[in-house]
């Protein structure tokens, strides 16, 4: 009977273990509950913003791939800019070319309209002394031609004078002027 009481005991205290083992045990199964329905709770919570971020992603789906059509046609648009945009800085460079060729001739013309400026002025210059130089000989001319006209009329001047004279015997200063007025 000892044996038994002992059993007995040994069978109480295993089962006070097994008590203090089941009570933890029964504590962890409470918080792995606890836990379990958090983590459902989390998971229907994920599973509901998982639903709504799908539904966001369908409605989206349609503008992603609008904005990649737009995408694509900005990209081409991009890509016939920048060839305009190459095609205009070389034909700027032409034009610049151009320009830089035109203003070398433009000077180039300056200069031999500044050299032919010059020069007509040289002319203008020797042309005025030329007819001034000419006026002067044109006055001398005049002026040998009325003495020549003087000399060539005096004969007849003298003659004139002579046959007043002959005739009247003297010559007034009227009759004198008349005469040469007549030859002048």
């Amino acid at each position: 009977m000892a044996k038994n009481v002992e059993d007995l005991r040994n069978t109480k205290e295993e089962l006070k273990e097994t008590k203090k083992k089941l009570s933890g045990r029964e504590k962890s199964l409470a918080k792995m509950t606890e836990k379990f329905t958090s983590a459902k709770k989390n998971l229907d919570t994920l599973a509901e913003q998982k639903l709504n971020v799908d539904i966001e992603l369908t409605k989206l789906k349609p503008k992603i791939s609008d904005f990649e059509t737009d995408l694509t046609v900005g990209n081409a648009k991009i890509v016939d800019l920048e060839r305009e945009l190459k095609f205009i800085r070389d034909k700027k460079e032409e034009l610049e070319q151009k320009i830089i060729f035109k203003e070398k001739i433009i000077n180039n013309h300056k200069e031999d309209l500044e050299k032919r400026d010059k020069e007509i002025n040289d002319l203008k210059e020797k042309s005025s002394r030329k007819l001034h130089e000419t006026e002067k000989l044109v006055k001398k001319i005049e002026a040998v031609e009325r003495q020549l006209r003087e000399v060539e009329s005096s004969p007849k001047i003298l003659e004139k004078i002579r046959e007043k004279m002959v005739h009247k015997g003297f010559l007034s200063d009227k009759e004198l002027e008349q005469i040469i007025d007549e030859f002048e």
